[in-house]
């Protein structure tokens, strides 16, 4: 991003008012006064550097208002134009798919927006057809075109959908996308934390977010039809997006490398 008078003037602003005030307060200020999305890390790195600069005597000369030849231009408020970053994971009835079927499937945004997608809003012919359901979270899926971040995505999440997305004669997930899976990079050469599971790493970073418990009986009667029991399951699976969210932000150092 190429950062403009404007952008510097009004940051140095928003720091002398909320002094002492975190990157992540200054991002979310200058977002909501700019309209632009800035993140923890480019105020973090703007400030560093601005003020590098000033210790130098380095600092560049700010253009006053009237001498600029040019103006910012608008940013849409409605709307984020750029690629989009997707955290998605599904609940099912089992780990295979000719005795299972999905039940519930998640996506969080950038911002912590969640989307969520259930059977009993895309039910199917039949108590067991999940193909209405399957097929709308893959197609909401595939327009998140930054990447796909996910916790054993690559073993599970995707290959049990593709299945069921065959058994009902839908098209499988587009192959083109970038796909993250954060469990790779909590364990092995990339950070022996001791535990590839999410709820653990969670545990480890101490993320603001957090799993939620979920007991068998609650499962059954989901699977039974329950539709309060889904909606608990729903809650779990919403649960953790979130906090695949927060354990990216942890782990995305980590990330040298993005694979299809």
């Amino acid at each position: 991003m190429l950062w403009t008078n404007d952008m510097d003037r009004a940051l140095l602003a928003t720091e002398s008012a909320n002094e002492g005030a975190p990157a992540s307060k200054l991002a979310s200020i200058l977002t909501e006064k700019l309209g632009w999305p800035f993140s923890e890390d480019q105020i973090r790195n703007r400030l560093r550097r601005i003020k590098a600069q000033i210790e130098s005597g380095e600092k560049a000369r700010v253009v006053s208002q009237d001498e600029q030849n040019f103006s910012l231009a608008e940013v849409p408020k409605d709307r984020y134009v750029g690629p989009r970053v997707a955290f998605f994971d599904i609940e099912t009835t089992g780990l295979k798919a000719h005795v299972g079927r999905m039940l519930w499937g998640s996506i969080a945004d950038s911002w912590g927006n969640v989307k969520n997608f259930s059977l009993k809003d895309y039910p199917g012919k039949t108590l067991i057809d999940d193909s209405v359901l399957v097929d709308a979270y893959a197609r909401e899926l595939e327009k998140y075109d930054g990447e796909w971040v996910s916790w054993n995505g690559k073993l599970f999440d995707c290959p049990f959908m593709n299945a069921r997305l065959l058994k009902g004669g839908k098209p499988i997930l587009r192959g083109d996308r970038v796909h993250v899976d954060l469990m790779y990079y909590s364990k092995g050469s990339s950070a022996r934390i001791g535990t590839s599971r999410l709820a653990g790493v969670q545990e480890f970073f101490n993320t603001g977010n957090s799993k939620t418990p979920l007991d068998f009986d609650t499962w059954n009667l989901a699977m039974a039809g329950d539709l309060t029991a889904l909606d608990k399951v729903g809650e779990h699976c919403e649960a953790d997006v979130l906090v695949l969210r927060d354990v990216y932000e942890h782990l995305k150092p980590l990330i040298r490398n993005k694979h299809r």
